[in-house]
């Protein structure tokens, strides 16, 4: 399988290669607008430079605001018999369909910056003319960089926009609270960077463990008037952590949508 990718940046570039280290594909070409030395694919400075023949799988890769303009311009020598990804953060497949003049079928993915290391998170939906073997292979490409899940309803992609999407950050600035707070026990700086960050390892290993349950996993280091339960009561209290998290959530998912619609 030949893939072109429009856009290789960070994340593209690291999705490339990892499919190519999978051997999920056989060749990558790419566009992109400065072109430089690329150990995973062939670079090309535009569309009209590329060879004018079929890709079984093209990527978009750009900025949003260009993705319905790169679409618009792409040869039918390239797309004949194509499938069309795209990473776009807020352009819905009927804008993508109408783009491409219905000449390719679509997949939306959301993926999340994790994909850089090989353990993303990654949204998948695809529009009424994907057939059942073209989902399958979107979900084994997407699978090869962390762990792939479909949705039915392209509207649920703004919802895993706000969990996993932008959830990395939450993750990060909980760490980087709880660092701060190591400092300020009075454990070097990098020490309580270094437990902070092992800690959330330990955890999420736990927490991909078939069968794992949140709750009891919660429940397990929580001792009846231990350490752990002085700390889990202040951050029940009120609720006040679960409130903040569903309003930062919903805060999210309303900016994706505002994205969706051009705001």
């Amino acid at each position: 399988m030949n893939a072109l990718f429009i856009g290789y940046g960070r994340m593209g570039s690291a999705i490339g290669a990892a499919w190519l280290e999978a051997k999920l594909v056989d060749s990558i070409s790419a566009v992109v607008r400065n072109p430089r030395a690329s150990t995973s694919a062939t670079l090309y400075p535009s569309l009209q430079a590329l060879p004018q023949q079929p890709f079984d799988l093209i990527v978009v890769a750009t900025k949003p605001a260009q993705v319905c303009a790169v679409l618009a311009d792409l040869p039918d020598a390239l797309c004949a018999g194509s499938l069309v990804i795209s990473v776009a953060a807020g352009v819905t497949s009927a804008s993508l369909e109408q783009a491409l003049r219905r000449r390719c079928p679509v997949v939306r993915v959301m993926p999340n910056t994790a994909v850089l290391t090989g353990a993303g998170c990654t949204g998948l939906y695809a529009a009424g003319d994907v057939s059942s073997e073209q989902r399958a292979c979107v979900a084994r490409l997407f699978d090869a960089i962390g762990k792939a899940y479909w949705v039915e309803d392209e509207d649920q992609l703004d919802a895993v926009t706000a969990l996993s999407g932008s959830g990395l950050a939450y993750y990060h600035l909980f760490s980087e609270a709880l660092a701060n707070a190591g400092a300020a026990l009075g454990l070097p700086a990098e020490l309580a960077k270094a437990l902070a960050a092992q800690t959330a390892f330990g955890a999420a290993s736990q927490q991909i463990q078939a069968g794992a349950d949140f709750v009891e996993l919660r429940t397990a280091v929580t001792s009846p008037n231990g350490t752990t339960a002085a700390a889990i009561a202040v951050f029940e209290q009120d609720r006040a952590l679960r409130r903040l998290v569903e309003a930062a959530a919903q805060a999210a998912q309303r900016r994706s949508q505002e994205l969706s619609q051009g705001a």
